[in-house]
């Protein structure tokens, strides 16, 4: 039922609607991201505790940080890929 709301969806969308929602999007993240104070996010870890994740940092977790951003991306572009 789910899939018919989904196709008949895609059909009253065009390109330059979903370019436009995509947009949006995009400028709204950058302008809430500079809005919010996100000072915060340096007092979470000391630097000592900093300094020694980094050195533990290995080829495995650039590895699984990869996977993490190619599936992420992965279903961004099927779900543009659905609207196109």
């Amino acid at each position: 039922m789910d899939y018919f709301i989904i196709t008949s969806l895609t059909k009253d969308i065009s390109r330059i609607d979903l370019i436009g929602i995509l947009l949006g999007h995009l400028i709204f993240g950058v302008a809430l991201t500079q809005l919010l104070d996100w000072t915060w996010l340096k007092n979470l870890m000391s630097e000592e505790d900093k300094t020694r994740m980094l050195k533990s940092y290995t080829w495995k977790d650039l590895l699984v940080d990869g996977a993490i951003v190619t599936v992420v991306l992965g279903i961004i572009f099927l779900i543009i890929s659905i609207f196109i």
